[in-house]
């Protein structure tokens, strides 16, 4: 089983979201994919995940709503680390912040938040497709 490696650095300039309001509310819900067929007795290779730009694609679309996240308080800088598994329907199965850089768990949390909005294509791995997702944030 293979695993997506991505890197995002973020640099964020300003909080423009109401305090009520919740950065993940504004990101557009997923849309559930069907999962492509495995035929495990005729298949010649392992079910196959996701590439890449497939999920580059589907990361870049809702990261920059983390932006409204807000800045912890007297950090300047977090790298923070997302463990995600991708569901065959294209939906995030789980999400789980693996190293959290130090940053409070309210941000760690409103980040995870965003990212379990991202909408991936479908795929033929039942059980998920792991996806390790570097966060780079500098205020």
């Amino acid at each position: 089983m293979r695993a997506v490696l991505m890197s995002m650095t973020v640099l964020f300039l300003s909080n423009g979201v109401a305090a009520e309001e919740s950065p993940a509310e504004l990101v557009p819900e997923p849309k559930r994919k069907g999962c492509k067929p495995y035929y495990e007795d005729i298949a010649d290779e392992p079910p196959q995940g996701l590439n890449y730009r497939q999920v580059q694609r589907s990361l870049n679309q809702v990261i920059q709503y983390a932006l409204h996240c807000g800045q912890p308080a007297s950090m300047s800088a977090v790298a923070m680390t997302f463990e995600i598994s991708v569901g065959c329907d294209g939906l995030v199965k789980s999400i789980e912040a693996s190293d959290d850089g130090g940053a409070p768990a309210e941000y760690v949390s409103c980040v995870s938040s965003v990212i379990q909005k991202a909408g991936f294509p479908g795929h033929e791995m039942e059980a998920g497709f792991p996806v390790t997702y570097p966060v780079n944030v500098s205020w």
